[in-house]
């Protein structure tokens, strides 16, 4: 079995209630969403995975506030239409 690690460093915009992005140079990121038999299905490669992760990572670290939401565009592409929304939804457990 083989391990792998992961670290990840930030800076936190939470208390601007903004998200940055980890996006490549190259935009190699590719992602679609499609709804299937009525179920939301990512396609995505290794790339668009990981930024998915990281904005996930600091949704989940930082201080958003309840309305604290982002926008994916297909392929993040901004000149294409919004795949989906994301948003912070603060749980009376937490």
């Amino acid at each position: 079995m083989m391990t792998k690690k992961f670290e990840f460093e930030f800076e936190d915009y939470s208390a601007k209630n903004r998200i940055k992005f980890d996006f490549s140079e190259d935009m190699s990121e590719a992602m679609e969403i499609a709804i299937e038999n009525g179920i939301p299905v990512i396609y995505a490669n290794r790339l668009a995975y990981l930024m998915l992760a990281k904005a996930f990572i600091r949704m989940a670290l930082c201080d958003y506030s309840s309305d604290f939401h982002f926008h994916i565009r297909q392929n993040f592409d901004a000149q294409r239409e919004d795949a989906a929304r994301f948003h912070f939804l603060e749980s009376e457990d937490e």
